[in-house]
């Protein structure tokens, strides 16, 4: 098992709700917005958790080439 090391930063837009007195964010690069946590550390672990949840595979893929094949690779968000 060879062991491999990337380091990838996605930007992730916070804004406060002055009216609803929440945070929120948008994550433009995959289409996710979220939010009404009470603190921006919130909003962030919420954040996290979102980009995780739309990385993560939802059943098993078949390799698009014939020869092909898939592998799943661990990805640390946060």
């Amino acid at each position: 098992m060879v062991l491999m090391s990337a380091m990838a930063r996605i930007p992730v837009e916070f804004y406060y709700d002055e009216e609803l007195g929440t945070w929120h964010f948008h994550v433009d690069e995959l289409s996710i917005s979220g939010g009404g946590q009470a603190t921006l550390d919130e909003a962030r672990q919420a954040a996290a958790e979102a980009i995780a949840f739309a990385l993560e595979g939802k059943e098993p893929h078949e390799p698009d080439e014939p020869d092909g094949q898939v592998e799943y690779l661990d990805v640390a968000v946060g």
